[in-house]
């Protein structure tokens, strides 16, 4: 699948590999950091402007975002079981995003953009409907995509000859936390500017209707 995806993108450029990325942070199964890393490399063979493609991933995932968030904002946990449905898998990476909101609050929102990419998607209607406030999550989303949308056009156009190997080593565990281990000075100073900037009003982040009742 993404070999024929990736076939697609030189001819109709921008606009696909940004509709890609859009759905993919809506929920639909594509392979992001493939597509982002193939983005890079066009910038690398000077077909594509770095500027043009990192603006137009980051617009694209940010919007993706949105949507997730409003579903489960307006749909509620209605919504959000029904989007659970949709196969075990699913199901699993919508419990786990739930079970890492409850604990983190706005940081897993932040930390599931980029470090914990994979349930990205599956956190976005969860918050929604958890009722955490629009604002609060925009403040954590944006940056979070800034560096997840940076960390892998830049690994595209470094290592824009060998695309498919470093999709295939950060898309397994191990090579995914070096990834992180790598990225995580980046992402330290924005960590701990959010921590404690909020820690006092962490309690404040979902209203009283998004807490989870305890069996």
């Amino acid at each position: 699948m993404s070999e024929q995806l990736l076939a697609l993108l030189p001819v109709y450029g921008i606009p696909a590999i940004a509709f890609s990325v859009f759905l993919a942070c809506c929920g639909i199964p594509l392979p992001t950091a493939v597509i982002m890393l193939f983005g890079g490399s066009l910038v690398a063979t000077g077909d594509l402007s770095f500027w043009a493609i990192y603006l137009s991933c980051l617009l694209a995932a940010c919007c993706g975002d949105q949507v997730g968030y409003w579903a489960g904002r307006i749909g509620g946990t209605g919504y959000v079981e029904r989007f659970a449905a949709g196969g075990p898998k699913r199901q699993r990476l919508v419990d786990r995003a739930s079970d890492y909101l409850e604990r983190r609050g706005i940081m897993a929102i932040f930390f599931t953009r980029w470090l914990l990419a994979m349930i990205g998607p599956y956190m976005n209607p969860v918050a929604g409907a958890a009722g955490m406030r629009w604002k609060m999550f925009i403040t954590a989303a944006i940056p979070g995509q800034m560096l997840y949308v940076m960390i892998y056009t830049l690994l595209g156009f470094i290592f824009s000859h060998n695309i498919f190997a470093v999709a295939q080593i950060v898309g397994n565990a191990s090579g995914f936390l070096a990834a992180g281990v790598v990225t995580l000075a980046i992402g330290w100073y924005i960590t701990r500017v959010l921590h404690f900037s909020l820690k006092r009003r962490r309690r404040r982040y979902l209203k009283p209707r998004g807490r989870r009742q305890r069996r």
